[in-house]
C-alpha cells in the first residue's frame, strides 16, 4: 500500500513539474514573441523606407496575423497597399485600422485620398465612355477640373 501511496505521489510531482515547466516555456514564447513582434516591425518598416515593398508587404501581411488588432501595423500595410496601386486592398486594410482605432487622423487622411483617386478615375473613365452631349461627360469633366486642382490626389503620397 504504500507503494502504491508513493507511486502516485511521485506521478503528482511528476506532473506538477512538468505543468510548471510548460507554464514557463510558454511564459518565455510570449516574451520572446513580443520581442519578435518589434523585431519585425523594424524591418517591415526599414524595407517600406528603402522601397523593399515586395517584403514590407509580406512582413506586415505577417504582422497582421499574428497581432489582428494592431491599428499601426494594418496602417502600414494600407500604405504599402497605396503606393503599389493597390486601392482596394489599401482602403480595406485602412478600415480594418480604423476599426480598431478610429481616431487616428493619418488613417482617415489615408483613406480619403485613396478613395479621392479611386473617384477620380471613375469620373475619368465616364468622360471617356461618355458622349460631349451627355450628361455624364458635362458632369465628369466638371468634377475632374476640380480633382485635378487637388495636388495629394496627383502626388499619391501616403502618410
Amino acid at each position: 500500500m504504500a507503494d502504491g501511496r508513493s507511486m502516485k505521489r511521485l506521478a503528482a510531482i511528476l506532473l506538477l513539474s512538468l505543468y510548471l515547466s510548460l507554464v514557463g516555456c510558454t511564459a518565455m514564447l510570449k516574451k520572446g514573441s513580443t520581442d519578435d513582434l518589434t523585431l519585425m516591425h523594424r524591418e517591415a518598416q526599414a524595407a517600406f523606407d528603402q522601397g523593399d515593398d515586395t517584403r514590407a508587404e509580406l512582413l506586415y501581411k505577417k504582422l497582421t496575423s499574428l497581432a489582428k488588432q494592431d491599428a499601426e501595423t494594418w496602417l502600414r500595410l494600407g500604405n504599402i497597399y497605396a503606393r503599389t496601386n493597390n486601392p482596394q486592398l489599401a482602403v480595406e486594410a485602412y478600415r480594418q485600422s480604423l476599426s480598431i482605432n478610429d481616431t487616428d487622423p493619418r488613417v482617415w487622411n489615408n483613406l480619403g485620398i485613396v478613395m479621392l483617386r479611386q473617384s477620380w478615375l471613375a469620373f475619368l473613365r465616364a468622360k471617356q465612355m461618355s458622349n460631349p452631349n451627355d450628361a455624364a461627360f458635362v458632369n465628369s469633366v466638371e468634377i475632374i477640373q476640380v480633382l485635378e486642382r487637388l495636388p495629394t490626389i496627383m502626388s499619391g503620397k501616403a502618410k
